[in-house]
């Protein structure tokens, strides 16, 4: 009898450049997509400077996607669980680590993901790298993150150009640290800029700091505000799933 897996879809988000709110994003959605009744784990995939676990609280884990590549440990030793419900695998943080990069591996070793999870989200190198390239080859689709000014703009047409030549699906724009402001670029700017529409609009929110402060994604202390709600709308048009599940 022939016996069916389920593959996995592996979405990786991207930015132009750093420090636009991508590790923001892929830990939210993450933790959205979990909160949808959907098995999901979220990569630290900015392997050279990871820094999706300093979001989370954490520093050190004894197992990290650098040792799977090294062929140390099975992939499913990596997985670990935020005390939200988050399932993550983490990067190694030690400088020692970027001579452990190890594409091939990485690729050959993420088709064990597919038996255990629906979603991977890809916490993604800013920029348009080595990283980034290696990243769309082993992902079916992609998320940009930018923000309503003119660099962040420039560099997300640059990385539309990059993906597109890469053949991978650009499943949507999000728009993060939107703001009515007269020197923000309005939304229709940026569409009409880059030839994509904008996905979802993330509002700025102070509480973003807070969230950060206290190592705890913005959905888990903040559900009900505005974010959290774009967040859940993101995961659903990912997922097809409709409502989130009551704890």
């Amino acid at each position: 009898m022939l016996i069916t897996v389920k593959m996995a879809k592996f979405i990786t988000v991207l930015s132009g450049k750093g420090g636009v709110g991508k590790t923001t994003t892929t830990i939210n959605l993450g933790l959205a997509i979990t909160r949808l009744g959907c098995q999901a784990i979220v990569i630290d995939g900015n392997l050279s400077s990871p820094n999706l676990t300093s979001h989370l609280g954490a520093s050190y884990f004894p197992v990290t996607i650098h040792d799977v590549m090294q062929g140390l440990h099975p992939i499913q030793n990596s997985v670990y669980e935020h005390h939200t419900g988050l399932r993550i695998i983490p990067a190694d943080l030690s400088i020692e680590s970027m001579k452990l990069i190890n594409f091939e591996k990485l690729r050959e070793h993420l088709q064990d993901l597919h038996l255990l999870t629906e979603y991977v989200l890809i916490d993604g190198s800013p920029g348009l790298g080595r990283e980034t390239a290696h990243l769309l080859n082993i992902t079916d689709e992609v998320l940009i993150v930018l923000n309503p000014d003119h660099a962040s703009l420039l560099d997300a047409k640059r990385l539309i150009e990059f993906v597109k030549k890469h053949g991978k699906t650009i499943s949507g724009i999000i728009m993060t640290r939107h703001k009515k402001r007269s020197y923000k670029l309005r939304p229709e700017e940026i569409e009409r800029f880059l030839g994509m529409p904008i996905l979802h609009k993330v509002p700025d929110d102070v509480r973003f700091e807070k969230s950060l402060h206290k190592k705890t994604p913005y959905l888990h202390l903040y559900p009900s505000k505005k974010p959290s709600k774009v967040y859940y709308e993101v995961a659903k048009m990912l997922t097809g799933r409709v409502e989130p599940v009551k704890a």
